[in-house]
């Protein structure tokens, strides 16, 4: 199967039913600057599907999470951020070529500074998981749209 068709079946593999609509972008696991790229995308891409504002605004805040962990805990040439529509939701998974898992750690201290990546996605999101897919991990989370949607 050819790597585009691939992260596009890994990554829906789990959703319920099919999408109305998807979106993919691949970018450069060598930057920070690709996790502010990825919400830009996220963001830009829920809004022309008109979903709410509160759905456009968590899943860029997930998906800014998910981008900066793929960033900064693996050696990945490229992260691809998956964005799906059903009726009732939105997901949105990172990619990543990474062996590891992401693991909530607890609370992090007051003075800590990082550390709340996973419990901002874990607040944020109906329901999140990970898995390993196409070589990498693929971590993905689901937000409730509070409406259905049609094409």
């Amino acid at each position: 199967m050819p790597p585009l068709i691939e992260i596009v079946h890994d990554a829906l593999a789990h959703c319920a039913t099919a999408p109305q609509a998807l979106g993919l972008v691949s970018l450069p696991g060598t930057t920070l600057v690709s996790a502010s790229a990825a919400r830009r995308y996220v963001r830009t891409t829920a809004r022309s599907w008109g979903l709410p504002p509160d759905t456009a605004d968590a899943l860029e805040l997930i998906t800014g999470e998910l981008a900066a962990n793929a960033l900064e805990h693996t050696a990945s040439r490229s992260i691809t951020v998956v964005l799906s529509r059903t009726g009732r939701t939105a997901v949105v998974g990172v990619i990543d070529e990474g062996r590891g898992g992401a693991t909530v750690a607890g609370t992090p201290s007051p003075d800590q500074e990082d550390g709340r990546g996973l419990l901002i996605v874990d607040a944020l999101a109906s329901r999140w998981g990970q898995r390993h897919a196409c070589g990498g991990l693929l971590v993905r989370a689901e937000v409730d749209t509070g409406r259905r949607h049609s094409l």
